[in-house]
């Protein structure tokens, strides 16, 4: 059924559109991979010694501003130095690292993620993505991206981002960002934080908040997860840490509507109406905004079996509705 929510004014243009893939199918074997569309400088590259695909590993690599930065990386079993990979990047939440990252998510498990490389980068300031008075994280990421080109078999128009918390929040700053919106096919925040500056906390209305955002490309891919019971986050936004939260769904409803997809959305009721999902758009473009909104959820990575966040259960497993909807988008 449909459902009308009222979008803010918000009018920001692009200059290239996500594509679906060819091939939008919701199994996971690789024979139903998309065709790549562009091969990688690393397509060809011998692995160091020691590593094979079905292996996770740390690596490392000096930014411009000469710092080593390191990450985890995770080749799924039928990586080939010919055949160019996706790749998903995830971004731990404050305090967290890379290794938590990766057993959280689930990425590197091939039940979830048969296919495409996943790389779990390290924040270096307090294990904090994007700190003003750290290093400038989304050009370490954009340096990341062609790092990893030059050294592995990448398909390039198929490379994703996601993150939990304020890597959560570091995804959607990726998104907004006029440069990685273009290298990044789309963006899946779980539980983020979408932090925006204001004058004082006085002026914070997290209902109309301005989202500061300004995508290189229009039809930016968003997948968003929030529990409504998020203390950290909270679904309802407010002021916090001298920043103003939006409500979760207004920072929804502005992706929506600087995408240009208008204020009509598809509305299911999933799991005894405990999960509404919201996806904006229509025809192939529908769901590209999907918002899942979970009841009496709190800031954890959503998975049916508990895992390092909380040893609750919910509903379903975020890594392959992810994985799912990363499949439809290519660059």
């Amino acid at each position: 059924m449909k459902f009308n929510l009222q979008l803010g004014i918000l009018a920001l243009l692009g200059v290239t559109t996500a594509l679906p893939a060819k091939s939008s199918s919701a199994s996971a074997s690789s024979s139903s991979l998309p065709q790549p569309k562009s091969t990688s400088p690393g397509c060809g590259n011998h692995l160091a010694k020691g590593h094979s695909p079905g292996d996770s590993y740390r690596a490392n690599m000096i930014s411009d501003d000469g710092r080593n930065r390191s990450y985890l990386i995770h080749l799924p079993s039928n990586y080939t130095t010919h055949r160019p990979a996706p790749v998903v990047i995830a971004f731990h939440g404050r305090g967290k690292d890379s290794e938590y990252m990766e057993k959280l998510t689930q990425f590197s498990n091939e039940e979830f993620n048969p296919d495409a490389i996943a790389v779990y980068p390290q924040a270096i300031v307090d294990d904090y993505w994007h700190v003003s008075s750290g290093p400038n994280d989304i050009s370490f990421i954009i340096q990341l991206i062609n790092h990893l080109e030059k050294t592995y078999c990448i398909d390039s128009t198929r490379i994703y981002a996601s993150g939990k918390s304020n890597g959560g929040g570091f995804t959607n700053d990726l998104a907004c960002d006029p440069v990685a919106s273009t290298r990044i096919a789309a963006f899946a925040p779980v539980s983020g934080g979408y932090y925006q500056n204001l004058a004082s906390e006085e002026d914070c209305d997290p209902s109309t908040v301005k989202i500061q955002c300004d995508p290189g490309r229009s039809k930016v891919p968003i997948l968003e997860f929030h529990g409504t019971a998020d203390t950290t986050i909270p679904y309802a936004g407010g002021a916090r840490h001298g920043k103003c939260l939006p409500v979760v769904s207004h920072a929804l409803r502005q992706w929506a509507d600087r995408n240009g997809l208008g204020t009509s959305n598809k509305t299911e009721e999933l799991w005894g109406g405990n999960v509404q999902k919201y996806e904006f758009g229509s025809g192939e473009s529908l769901g590209i905004v999907t918002h899942y909104r979970i009841d009496g959820w709190k800031h954890v990575w959503p998975s049916k079996d508990g895992n390092y966040d909380s040893s609750k259960e919910t509903y379903f497993d975020a890594a392959p509705i992810i994985m799912k909807f990363f499949k439809r988008w290519s660059l």
